[in-house]
């Protein structure tokens, strides 16, 4: 064996095997992407089914960031409108930069909620407003760190965890809600810059 190998590990033979073949090395190590100084995933999995990520920005709230939003796909778009049509599952992740309580989640979401929506919408939609409410109501802190995933699930509806903890029992059945979820982060009211980072279009 040549000296200067002698102290290789597992990971450096490896890494000089796929360099061997002419595989690019990097790829051992781009299962993240460094959005703000945050590790983001780049692939998850909603019900068995891989999803890729189709961009991820941070979210702020005045002179503040609240969090990092990513988006999950089967496969990447660059419209919401596509996006909307995708018969498969979505993921919307939020990857907490700051504390919240409980009161004020709940007000963050149902402003966000109400201005996504048309009236006519919101009022269709009452009753999913209250489930989405008492997820957030068993709810009480998030912290810097924190992983919260919204999940549309075909066939379920949508699904809410905590840092992998599903919050809610019974899926709320109603793609709609979803489609207004997405808007909440990619409609005409978010900021240019979120909006076309989600869609992998860039900083805008």
């Amino acid at each position: 064996m040549h000296p200067s190998r002698a102290h290789l590990d597992r990971r450096q033979w490896l890494t000089l095997a796929v360099g061997a073949l002419g595989w690019p090395t990097q790829a051992l190590s781009q299962t993240t992407a460094k959005i703000d100084g945050v590790d983001v995933a780049t692939t998850t999995f909603v019900r068995g089914k891989k999803l890729v990520l189709n961009g991820a920005g941070v979210r702020r709230r005045g002179y503040y960031k609240s969090n990092i939003v990513a988006l999950y796909l089967p496969e990447r778009l660059t419209t919401l409108e596509a996006i909307m049509k995708l018969d498969g599952p979505r993921r919307i992740q939020m990857l907490l930069l700051r504390d919240f309580s409980q009161s004020t989640v709940s007000r963050i979401f149902l402003a966000d909620f109400k201005q996504a929506a048309t009236d006519s919408e919101f009022k269709a939609l009452i009753n999913e407003v209250a489930e989405i409410g008492a997820i957030y109501n068993n709810v009480k802190r998030v912290e810097q760190g924190d992983k919260v995933n919204i999940d549309w699930q075909p066939g379920a509806g949508i699904i809410a965890s905590l840092n992998d903890r599903q919050l809610n029992d019974k899926p709320i059945n109603s793609e709609l809600a979803y489609q207004i979820y997405l808007r909440m982060f990619m409609g005409p009211n978010v900021p240019e810059e979120l909006r076309n980072r989600l869609l992998g279009l860039g900083n805008g």
